[in-house]
């Protein structure tokens, strides 16, 4: 076999991973209050099957013999992050789609060829890595979920087919309380899963190429200094559009480069990549401050 299965992950997948790094902003999730978690990965591993044989009709699995250079990137990542290789999935899909779907035992990747053509292999990391990062962070069940609920992907469209009216059964106790405390968690789980790019590809520049290619669908001309510079002057008068970042699963592009550039800035940031803090170093509380901030609308 040239790809890893779903079998091979969930075997490698131990509850070892249950804490939350280091690195993942904390946010609270209702599953495990509520007693759902048991019976929504039953329905989701069931959903995501079925997307995944679709997807897979028009991609290819990432391995040895097949774009072995993405999956060297994956491997590497995948040390750094301390978690075990999943299913990758590449298909020439938006980048948009790409991201780790199924359950937290039993995830996958979703990868967009758009992306990883013409980037660099740090740029690779980048990517490749915040997608595991919502492995590390146990993030993919609450993602998935989240995708479900409003027809992210097609993801609800194709549990109707699955389920059929079982679905509204399923999905009774999710109350729209629960719907927006998923938005917000959402938005702090891109969050992390940056963090967690960063720290797979340790390069600010390449990051932050990255995250300008998944906004503007090219590799931008511009570097993400420049793009934030031309930001800030076209958005010195505050609009009432910016309300809709309440509704929104992620945060603008502009505050994801910010609270890049906030992490690398700190002192947890030089822990984890084995290096000396600058004496400017932001420290955790801090860094915790100034990211709770970024998450608020502005």
């Amino acid at each position: 076999m040239d790809y890893v299965s779903l079998a091979d992950f969930a075997q490698t997948a131990t509850d070892a991973s249950s804490r939350s790094p280091e690195w993942a902003i904390a946010a609270p999730l209702p599953l495990d209050q509520l007693g759902l978690r048991d019976r929504l990965e039953q329905v989701l591993d069931t959903v995501t099957a079925l997307q995944r044989a679709d997807w897979l009709d028009d991609g290819v699995y990432i391995g040895p013999n097949a774009m072995e250079d993405t999956y060297r990137e994956l491997l590497a990542c995948a040390r750094i992050l301390g978690v075990a290789v999943p299913p990758a999935i590449a298909a020439g899909t938006t980048m948009s789609r790409q991201n780790a779907y199924g359950t937290d035992s039993r995830s996958f990747l979703y990868v967009s060829t758009f992306m990883l053509s013409g980037t660099t292999a740090s740029t690779q990391r980048f990517m490749l890595g915040r997608l595991l990062g919502k492995i590390a962070a146990r993030q993919v069940t609450a993602t998935t979920l989240y995708g479900v609920l409003v027809d992210q992907n097609g993801l609800r469209s194709v549990a109707r087919r699955a389920l059929g009216p079982m679905l509204e059964v399923v999905m009774a106790p999710l109350s729209l309380g629960v719907r927006l405390a998923l938005s917000r968690w959402h938005r702090t789980a891109e969050l992390s899963a940056d963090r967690a790019g960063l720290l797979c590809c340790q390069d600010l520049d390449s990051a932050g190429l990255a995250l300008l290619k998944g906004t503007l669908g090219v590799n931008p001309k511009i570097s993400h200094e420049a793009y934030l510079q031309q930001l800030a002057r076209s958005t010195e008068r505050q609009s009432p559009g910016r309300w809709t970042e309440l509704l929104s699963d992620t945060p603008w592009t502009h505050k994801r480069l910010v609270a890049l550039q906030t992490f690398e800035r700190s002192a947890m940031y030089a822990r984890l990549t084995g290096r000396e803090p600058t004496p400017d170093a932001l420290t955790d509380e801090e860094l915790a401050e100034r990211t709770t901030q970024l998450l608020g609308v502005s």
